[in-house]
């Protein structure tokens, strides 16, 4: 019988736009054979934008990659000099992130869909698993991302200039509490 899912944990990463989801990434590394969780520096979010999330959207058809704006936080990971310079590099002046021309506001996760939508929505949908073990984490996490429509999607970010206007509206005030 498995044991339940205590102190181990995973660290992942999604994004998404209005019409398609990335798959996530999970940061790991192997240690004696096994793959183990590994905290998100400078480097290991690097590696995983120069390796995984910048090659799936250049393999976007058309020029969708051209129309992306790539938006994040302002966590430390985010703003490793290295980082910036692969994101200006694929994506110019369409970034939304503390330290680029279109900055991040400060303390703001109400203003990321990431934040007010998915992860919430994904931690109620895969624990709902009941998942025993790392693995049977992660493949409800796939599992769940897989059955996101487009349509969840379209209305998350839609939701995003509905707080921008009411955050403008409010001068940057609270604004939760009048979506």
């Amino acid at each position: 019988m498995p044991q339940p899912l205590n102190d181990e944990k995973i660290t992942v990463w999604c994004g998404f736009t209005s019409s398609f989801i990335l798959d996530p990434f999970f940061f790991e590394e192997e240690r004696n054979g096994q793959l183990k969780t590994t905290t998100v520096d400078g480097k290991r979010y690097q590696d995983m934008l120069e390796s995984f999330v910048i090659p799936a959207l250049r393999n976007l058809p058309g020029d969708q990659m051209e129309h992306l704006i790539y938006q994040q936080d302002g966590a430390p990971p985010h703003i490793y000099r290295p980082v910036k310079q692969a994101l200006q590099e694929s994506f110019e002046n369409r970034i939304i992130s503390r330290h680029f021309e279109n900055a991040w506001p400060a303390r703001s996760p109400d203003l990321n869909p990431l934040d007010y939508w998915f992860w919430g929505y994904m931690k109620s949908r895969v624990f709902a698993h009941a998942p025993a073990s790392l693995q049977d984490l992660k493949k409800a996490i796939r599992d769940e991302i897989s059955s996101i429509s487009v349509a969840q999607l379209n209305a998350a970010v839609q939701n995003f200039s509905k707080r921008v206007k009411v955050l403008v509206d409010v001068k940057g005030g609270h604004f939760e509490h009048l979506l």
